[in-house]
């Protein structure tokens, strides 16, 4: 079976930030050829790395340790300023912190933790797993890292502080950062799977509304808070300022240790198909292009 006609297991995660990519393909945009699986971030790169998922809505940290990858380009989930789902939240001022739990859902983010309390902030704590529960993890931590839903919607607990990672890195860098992208062997995307990605996103852009009014957390809806954070907190471009801030945090992890290899990040890039070629012809690799 060709690559333009084989079923990708696509994977993505079950968080607000994510139902504008993925509204379209739960409404059946791509359903001859995507078989859409939901995970966190963390068991979604691991899934992908195992060879279980085709392509993800991967963590940006994995470009540097899954090889072989390619990014779609023009989409990502990022934030240009503050994220408000991605936190630390600190029981003690943050130049007194010695140990932070990392969130267990996540890789992105307790990468960038990591990289701004070095290059940023200027202390080494230690940095270990934490259990999922902020109260639990922060009994034996001074700071815990916290990502998705319910960073967002949960209150930080009285007397906490919490620092958002988001901003933390904007304002260092005077870029927006990148939490995730789509991501998938350079066998798996081509020019169909490019297009369903694509329309799914425009048709989420379109009904931004409807999924703010409509998502619920735990029982719980919060319409105003569910659209600023999508309209205003979160963006889902992937252009020339994402691709150089992603180059950026993938080196300065690289720097600290964080992964093994040199990053390299690798956007498809889909030509007009040469004569007697598919529409749905395998992309080109081309490094820091981005749409």
């Amino acid at each position: 079976m060709s690559a333009a006609t084989s079923r990708v297991r696509l994977g993505a995660v079950p968080f607000l930030n994510a139902k504008p990519l993925v509204f379209g393909l739960e409404r059946g945009i791509g359903r001859e050829r995507i078989e859409l699986r939901y995970d966190v971030p963390s068991l979604l790169a691991e899934r992908l790395a195992a060879g279980e998922l085709d392509a993800a809505l991967l963590p940006s940290i994995e470009l540097a340790r899954i090889p072989g990858l390619v990014v779609v380009p023009g989409i990502s989930i990022s934030a240009r300023g503050p994220a408000a789902s991605v936190l630390l939240v600190c029981r003690k001022p943050l130049r007194e912190v010695r140990s932070v739990a990392l969130d267990p859902e996540s890789r992105t983010s307790n990468a960038l933790a990591q990289v701004l309390f070095r290059d940023v902030w200027g202390t080494s704590p230690e940095f270990s797993p934490g259990p999922a529960e902020l109260e639990t993890a922060l009994e034996d931590h001074d700071a815990a890292v916290r990502i998705g839903d319910k960073a967002l919607f949960e209150p930080v607990p009285a007397g906490m502080q919490a620092l958002d990672l988001g901003a933390a890195w904007s304002q260092a860098h005077g870029l927006p950062f990148v939490f995730a992208v789509w991501a998938a062997r350079p066998a798996v995307l081509d020019r169909e799977l490019y297009d369903a990605l694509h329309r799914s996103k425009r048709q989420g852009f379109r009904e931004v509304e409807a999924i703010a009014l409509g998502y619920t957390w735990r029982g719980r809806q919060d319409p105003l808070r569910s659209l600023a954070y999508l309209t205003h907190n979160m963006s889902y471009r992937l252009g020339e300022p994402e691709v150089r801030s992603l180059e950026r945090f993938l080196a300065r992890a690289w720097s600290a240790g964080l992964v093994d290899r040199e990053p390299d990040v690798s956007l498809a890039s889909f030509g007009a198909p040469a004569c007697g070629t598919a529409e749905g012809a395998r992309p080109r690799v081309l490094a820091k292009e981005a749409e």
